[in-house]
């Protein structure tokens, strides 16, 4: 299973780049979340999919977007980050930083940015 996760990565990264990035949700703060459509698949029951967030203004350290690799779970409305890197600048440029987020399902709250993502790539392969 992990080395058919890490192919199915490996190829959705390189799709990355190539990619549109279709607007899904802005917070109260102005910081608005992006899906690359091209890159939503399901896969054994789950839903893959690249999510961007691009913050109106700079976290302490200078972070201005993140790129996050997600896998979600339409019938038990829950997901888990697969990777995400976090930029300096707008929508995932220059250089970034790449974490491997714990291993571990989020339950995203009703009227959240989390559901919305989430609810927009159940919607489009389903």
């Amino acid at each position: 299973m992990k080395k058919l996760l890490v192919l199915l990565f490996s190829i959705l990264i390189s799709f990355n780049s190539y990619g549109e990035w279709t607007k899904v949700v802005e917070n109260t703060s102005g910081d608005t979340s992006y899906i690359d459509t091209d890159t939503i698949k399901n896969h054994g029951g789950y839903v893959y999919f690249w999510e961007m967030t691009d913050y109106l203004k700079p976290s302490d350290n200078g972070t201005l977007s993140g790129k996050m690799y997600k896998q979600g779970d339409c019938g038990m409305v829950r997901f888990k980050d697969l990777s995400f890197s976090y930029y300096k600048q707008p929508m995932g440029r220059g250089s970034g930083r790449t974490l491997t987020p714990p291993d571990t399902w989020d339950y995203p709250s009703p009227g959240t940015v989390s559901i919305f993502i989430l609810d927009y790539a159940c919607d489009y392969v389903y």
